[in-house]
């Protein structure tokens, strides 16, 4: 039987049992990989120290495809945006991919690089404080002959402080 199978942006047209289609479609899928010296959650451009409401802040992160948190949902969002609680010495999530103030932008690179960009933009009623912006991801990992496996990471900002004026 001809089977027409997507990738990397070029269809291959295979002649294969039905029985072989799901172990060939799985081979031909691209693990995720990382720049040389660096891990998935890893920051690329980091936030600037210091916004004003009503600027965006954006954050740049080593990523990986977002489908693979679909195969393993360890985390229930791709990112929050947290503020620093001073009275209970904590971190409290404020915002999520739910949110209208945030936005999740994933690039596909070439070799299974790419990355992910988060933008929060400041919200009017948002208090002055120390924020950070955290990214979940899911990263595929296969070995020569092995199954794939799903890996889960995070990667957070530095922290930045929010002003109103």
């Amino acid at each position: 039987m001809r089977q027409h199978l997507q990738f990397m942006d070029h269809t291959l047209c295979l002649h294969t049992s039905s029985s072989s289609e799901t172990l060939l479609r799985q081979s031909l899928r691209i693990t995720n990989r990382t720049p040389i010296g660096r891990n998935f959650g890893d920051v690329l451009q980091p936030a600037n120290p210091e916004y004003r409401v009503g600027e965006v802040v954006e954050v740049t992160f080593v990523g990986a495809n977002p489908k693979n948190s679909a195969e393993n949902q360890t985390h229930q969002t791709f990112l929050t945006v947290e503020k620093y609680e001073d009275s209970i010495a904590d971190w409290q999530i404020l915002y999520n991919d739910a949110s209208w103030e945030t936005r999740f932008y994933w690039h596909k690179g070439t070799l299974g690089l790419s990355n992910a960009t988060i933008e929060w933009y400041i919200p009017d009623t948002a208090q002055p404080g120390i924020y950070r912006i955290r990214y979940f991801g899911h990263n595929r990992k296969q070995e020569l002959l092995k199954p794939a496996v799903i890996l889960a990471f995070e990667g957070i900002s530095s922290p930045f402080e929010v002003v109103t004026t």
